[in-house]
């Protein structure tokens, strides 16, 4: 590791919070394709422009850049909280599909960040933590619109608002993460096609219902 890292001749000289910001988004496009493991510093020099030892000038090594790479959940939280708030009260009939829409496009913009999540979460107890956080944090701010559509009268009563509010949202990202190399006009089609299917299986049910007399 150079003692003082200098920048390649082909690259141009940013402020230290650009830098690292460059050094970030180059390790998690690797991190999300090639796994933690199989990424190296040179490999993340290399697609962020820069010299190796500039990745250890910013930073401690690999280590410390998964570990605020998943600290960028907060930018990621602030987007579920702006899509769950903007709901206020409306009715589930009309809510549900505007936020299953909104939770599959807010995933897949900030797809390689979720992938990491998701790929790295066993492996390391700080990943994992954030990726809890996060998931905890979107199911208690879905339950909570649940309770109150509950608590007026047009879902049941005796609905398990957090049970509905994991398993909607869960089967949502297992879409996108089955899905996430399609381009995005085949994203398109298939996250239609999907969120309509789950929302009719979600608001009407999976049981056969006799015909009304």
């Amino acid at each position: 590791m150079p003692d003082h890292p200098q920048e390649g001749p082909t690259t141009h000289r940013l402020g230290a919070d650009e830098r690292r910001r460059q050094i970030l988004d180059a390790a998690l496009t690797l991190f999300a394709h090639h796994g933690y493991a199989g990424t190296t510093t040179k490999a993340i020099a290399r697609e962020a422009g820069i010299t190796e030892g500039l990745i250890y000038h910013y930073f401690g090594g690999k280590a410390e850049l998964l570990v605020e790479l998943a600290k960028q959940r907060s930018a990621l939280l602030l987007e579920v909280r702006s899509l769950l708030r903007d709901e206020g009260d409306a009715p589930a009939a009309r809510t549900m599909p505007r936020i299953a829409r909104g939770w599959v496009e807010l995933v897949r913009h900030q797809g390689d960040l979720v992938i990491m999540l998701v790929s790295e979460a066993h492996a390391h107890p700080e990943v994992g933590a954030a990726f809890a956080a996060l998931l905890d944090e979107v199911r208690g701010g879905l339950q909570g619109y649940l309770d109150r559509r509950v608590a007026a009268g047009e879902l049941r009563a005796d609905l398990p608002t957090a049970v509905a509010a994991a398993s909607f949202l869960s089967t949502l990202l297992m879409f996108f993460y089955t899905r996430a190399e399609l381009d995005d006009a085949a994203w398109e089609v298939e996250a239609r096609r999907f969120t309509t299917a789950l929302l009719d299986v979600w608001l009407r049910g999976a049981l056969a219902r006799e015909d009304a007399p």
